[in-house]
């Protein structure tokens, strides 16, 4: 059985990707990762009901902004700013080719893991997601699991 998900990334352009690569390391991250690191990993944009969040759903780990509604029904005593200023740094951390300002968001938020897959490849410039690989031959980043779609980054402490 094969399954994949649709989704509509910028500039409103369809993509269809496979789901293996994430359940794959969804299921690493399960059997690997003790404790509650935080991680970073791709939203929808405010498009709800999407694959974004996917792996702080399926791990439970803490993300730096999980699911859209949710983060804001969860601070409805708070302006949208808090949800929003996060995102745009999660944003600006996956577009950025800079690896300071990478690393200012690394530890603003205290991540521990980042999420490369499919569906930030659909989200975000290659410039920024090719800095990854910088990040870790400089060693602010230790390739910790990859498969054929999807890469997780420990944070090198």
């Amino acid at each position: 059985m094969r399954f994949a998900t649709r989704i509509d990334g910028p500039p409103n352009s369809e993509r269809v990707f496979p789901l293996r690569h994430d359940y794959e390391a969804i299921r690493w991250m399960q059997a690997n990762v003790a404790g509650s690191p935080v991680i970073v990993e791709a939203g929808t944009g405010g498009l709800l009901y999407r694959w974004g969040a996917r792996f702080s759903i399926y791990t439970g780990l803490p993300a730096v902004v999980g699911w859209d509604w949710h983060q804001r029904q969860q601070r409805a005593a708070l302006t949208d700013r808090v949800v929003l200023d996060r995102q745009t740094d999660v944003d600006a951390f996956y577009n950025t080719e800079s690896v300071d300002l990478a690393n200012i968001l690394l530890a603003r938020y205290n991540i521990r893991f980042v999420v490369v897959g499919d569906l930030e490849a659909a989200y975000y410039a290659r410039p920024g997601l090719d800095k990854f690989e910088r990040m870790a031959d400089l060693g602010y980043l230790r390739r910790a699991y990859a498969n054929e779609g999807t890469r997780i980054y420990a944070v090198v402490e």
